[in-house]
């Protein structure tokens, strides 16, 4: 990169329509500008193009402008415009070192602060180490924004988790696809826990045996009894009627039979063999008749019991507990048991086989000897009762296992413990919470921020490593590279310790200012202790600055394509490392260096010295020149202005001083320098290049026998009169006041 020509600026600081002339530029550009004429107004625009920021123009805008700031350069490879508050490219191929540089990067005049450090750093490193420390700031970044998001989820995830729980742990909860059937088990544990007396109390399921007809009610009434024919009784009953025989009749006949002997009558003594009546009597008043009678009655006492109504009503009751003990068995287990709904016709369809099996009984009891056949009534009855009580029996078959369940629960409840049942419940519960909505979803994604952040952060220590691995060769190559730069600038110190750290997260140099054997951190500060502004002097602070920027330039792989700006680079420097630092800027223009150099400064002489050591290289000097109208940039006369300077401003002066002409605004500007000349023109020997009106003021104040003793005073007022104009140009003036001090100066150099 090459800059050509400045072609345009306009509205910029004191350049508001900006007079440029001259042809184009050397690879060495020298720039001559007094103080507030535009030297730091043309940096910040070359810093503005390197680094793309408007706003370094923007905010040098002409006081009252109504334009917009306007730029144009001419570099090799085409125009660059500012314009419309932006560059047409940017052009990062610059090194500027100004007071902004080293505000910037090395110090802050009394002290070296972190951003000082950090930005150290990323020059030292270079566009490798700057690339990868800036890989680690942004892996560092996204992982702290993941972090965030993280914090966020963590905090909505934790307003799900039971108390008591961590939200590790609570994450870490497996799946389980039985999860509702063991909370339900688990809540009855604890419901039965804390009912543990009425469980206690409380009964199996169990019922009375089904109603059913008494045991060969059927073959009674079927039988007969053997040896009596069918029709003995009716034959008796008839003899009894016939003969009038109401109470007693059956007594007094039965008494009788037992006095026939012979097998005659007792009263007439008649042969009874053949009487069929007889042999009917006989069977009649039998032991087998009369326990087939008994037998008739006793099944009426049975069928009584077991089928009716109080039998049948305590049955169909005892169901209807047991669907009670069941219903409430259910909040404690699952036992299995779910009634018919059979019970319910007990009671109407055990008195329906009451009633039919009690007029069968009824009928038998009148004809003993008759068999009874089943009656429809009957048959029906008991058909609908035999397949309610198969009903009954398979409600009754699973009392066991249900019991089983119920007996577990009893069992279970003796040993338990509350605190344990509801820890249980509470752990499937917080199962079930973990892996159903919302929290299913929450925890995966959370779990794939936790991820991504640790992704972001093995990366990050990857790089970090690879940085660290770097760093530790090019911190130290640097390090020699600024002492041997300090060395021939004859510095007392040099760098020591060049070094790295994370505080803050983001990389900075950290290093000593080395004096002999002892060695100032500069970063850390002590009131008490020695430190950067109080071991360093001006000269030391800007040779250290400048030590650095050299350092930059030599480690730069790419210097050959680049501009180098230096902008006053020897202020506060003795006369030795002014020389020195001529020596270093014309050496950074060597061929295979820099492609451009371009030097400014307020000191002609400085200038002059800097082109005395250019051979073989173009050089342009240029200056900056001021007016009421501002400042422009136009070619610079450096020969005549070094050597015949001294008559040219003695003219200049004196046709002012005598009133023919001059503007005061330039002459307050030249007394000065006019008088410095002269003491150096007059006493060559005595007061080196460099040194200012107040350092020879100095010097003829402590040498009491100097030439210029009788002057001082004059030389003082003068010397305190024109300097706030040398720190300040636009410092208020009145005209007839600089005459009086330009006679004044007239008069002290004379005809000289």
């Amino acid at each position: 990169m090459f800059l050509k020509k400045i072609t345009t600026i306009k509205n910029v600081g004191r350049f508001k329509a900006a007079r440029i002339s001259g042809g184009e530029y050397g690879r060495f550009t020298l720039i001559y500008g007094g103080n507030g004429r535009g030297k730091t107004t043309l940096c910040a625009i070359l810093r503005s193009l390197q680094r793309n920021e408007p706003k370094l123009i923007q905010r040098r805008k002409t006081f009252l402008a109504a334009a917009e700031p306007e730029v144009g350069l001419l570099l090799d490879s085409g125009p660059a415009r500012f314009s419309g508050g932006a560059w047409t490219a940017a052009q990062p191929d610059i090194h500027i070192f100004d007071q902004q540089f080293v505000t910037d990067n090395v110090h802050g005049g009394d002290q070296i602060d972190v951003e000082h450090r950090r930005n150290f750093y990323r020059i030292v490193v270079g566009p490798t180490g700057v690339a990868l420390a800036e890989e680690v700031d942004q892996l560092d970044a996204d992982a702290t924004t993941k972090q965030s998001e993280i914090t966020s989820e963590k905090k909505v995830l934790e307003q799900h988790v039971p108390a008591g729980m961590k939200l590790e742990a609570f994450l870490k909860l497996a799946a389980d696809a039985d999860i509702d059937d063991k909370i339900d088990k688990a809540a009855k544990a604890l419901k039965a826990v804390n009912d543990g007396a009425t469980i206690a109390a409380r009964k199996l399921l169990g019922v009375q045996s089904l109603p059913a007809l008494p045991h060969g009610f059927l073959d009674l009434l079927a039988k007969g009894v053997d040896g009596i024919a069918a029709d003995a009784s009716a034959r008796v009953q008839r003899q009894l009627a016939h003969h009038d025989f109401r109470d007693g009749g059956e007594e007094w006949l039965s008494q009788g039979l037992p006095h026939v002997v012979d097998d005659r009558c007792p009263f007439c003594a008649t042969p009874l063999g053949g009487n069929s009546l007889i042999d009917a009597y006989r069977g009649y008043f039998s032991e087998a008749y009369a326990a087939h009678k008994a037998a008739i009655a006793d099944m009426s006492t049975m069928l009584n019991q077991a089928l009716s109504s109080t039998a049948a009503l305590r049955v169909e009751q005892s169901f209807a507990q047991v669907s009670t003990d069941a219903e409430f068995w259910k909040a404690y287990c699952d036992h299995g048991y779910k009634p018919s709904g059979a019970a319910d016709r007990i009671s109407g369809e055990v008195e329906a086989v009451f009633d039919a099996a009690k007029a069968m009984l009824v009928a038998k009891a009148a004809a003993p000897l008759e068999p009874v056949e089943s009656s429809t009534a009957f048959i029906e009855a008991q058909a609908t009762w035999s397949a309610t009580s198969v009903e009954l029996e398979a409600d009754v078959a699973t009392f066991a296992e249900a019991n089983r369940h119920i007996q577990a629960v009893k069992d279970a409840n003796a040993v338990a413990n509350k605190a344990s049942a509801e820890a249980t419940l509470a752990t499937l519960q917080a199962v079930k919470k973990r892996h159903s909505a919302p929290v299913l979803g929450l925890a995966s994604n959370y779990a794939t921020l936790l991820s991504d952040k640790k992704a972001l952060v093995e990366a990050k220590d990857a790089k970090k490593a690879a940085l660290d691995t770097y760093d530790e060769t090019i911190l130290g190559a640097y390090e020699a590279d600024i002492n041997r730069f300090l060395a021939s600038f004859g510095a007392s110190f040099r760098v020591a310790q060049c070094s790295k750290n994370y505080v803050g997260k983001v990389p900075q140099s950290t290093y000593c200012l080395r004096f002999d054997t002892s060695d100032i951190d500069v970063t850390k500060a002590n009131a008490e202790d020695p430190s950067f502004d109080t071991t360093m002097s001006a000269g030391d602070k800007n040779t250290f600055a400048l030590a650095f920027f050299l350092s930059q330039l030599k480690r730069d792989p790419d210097i050959a394509n680049k501009i180098v700006v230096f902008d006053d680079p020897f202020t506060s420097l003795d006369d030795f490392r002014r020389a020195m630092t001529a020596k270093e800027i014309v050496r950074t223009g060597e061929p295979s260096k820099a492609a451009q150099v371009i030097l400014l400064s307020h000191d002609k002489f400085f200038l002059d010295a800097v082109r005395g050591m250019i051979h073989g290289a173009t050089c342009t000097p240029l200056q900056i020149s001021a007016s009421a109208g501002g400042s422009s940039v136009e070619p610079w006369d450096i020969e005549r202005e070094v050597k015949e300077g001294y008559l040219h401003d003695h003219m200049r002066l004196q046709d002012f001083a005598e009133g023919r002409s001059g503007d005061a605004r330039d002459m307050r500007m030249t007394m000065r320098p006019l008088l410095e000349k002269y003491i150096r023109y007059r006493f060559p020997n005595q007061i080196l290049e460099g040194k200012w009106l107040g350092d020879m003021l100095a010097f003829i104040r402590d040498d009491t026998a100097h030439p210029l003793t009788p002057q001082y005073n004059e030389l003082d007022d003068i010397n305190g009169y024109t300097a706030p104009f040398h720190h300040d140009p636009n410092t208020p003036f009145v005209e007839d006041e600089v005459r009086t001090y330009a006679q004044r100066t007239i008069a002290i150099v004379g005809g000289c």
